[in-house]
Formats: structure tokens, sequence, C-alpha cells
């Protein structure tokens, strides 16, 4: 209920819209890159994605991000694959944390 009394419905709608396109934007940047692979749709806010190495070598990425203190992605098992996941779903996340995030991401994987 805060929530919807802090931003009201609109508010709320415009968020999850946000939200949702930031997410497929960093699912497009995911099939763009010939180092990562998208494992699931991503008709939401979260993204189910892979580097296309070990999977010791995608928990290894998971590690890295998250220990970096600017993002914190996490993980499943999808086909039994070691799989990551990007969720967008704070208030304060914008666009630019996003991108900061695939920067983050792409730098892990250029390290392994």
């Amino acid at each position: 209920w805060f929530v919807l009394r802090y931003v009201g419905r609109e508010g709320v709608c415009d968020i999850l819209r946000s939200h949702i396109r930031w997410a497929q934007q960093f699912a497009a940047a995911i099939d763009a890159e010939d180092r990562f692979e998208r494992m699931a749709p991503a008709p939401f806010s979260v993204v189910c994605f892979r580097y296309s190495g070990s999977d010791g070598e995608n928990r290894e990425l998971l590690e890295k991000v998250n220990a970096s203190g600017q993002a914190f992605l996490s993980h499943t098992v999808l086909q039994g694959r070691y799989v990551l996941r990007l969720a967008v779903g704070n208030l304060a996340t914008r666009q630019k944390d996003v991108d900061e995030v695939w920067k983050l991401i792409k730098a892990a994987a250029a390290a392994l």
C-alpha cells in the first residue's frame, strides 16, 4: 500500500512499464552478444541468461558481479544448465543502472 500511496496507480503503471522495457532492452543486448545466450523469454522484468562457457564459469561470473556490490544477480537451473537472472524491480532503478550492470557483466566475463 505504501508504494501505491507514494506514487499512485499511474505511477505504479509507469514504473512497471519502464522496468519491463529496460529488461527487454537488456534481453536484446544479451541476444546481440555472441558470448551470452538468453535462456527463456523475457516478457516481464526478469531476464534469464548465461555466459556461453561452463556452469562453473557462470557461477564465477555471478560471484564476481555480486562481489562488486554494484548489482545483485540471482541464479537458477534451467534444462540442467546454470543460469543467471537479472530482475529489474527496485523503485530507484533507472535505465543507466541496467546499462551499468550490463557493462559490469561483460567486464566480469572478459576476465574469465
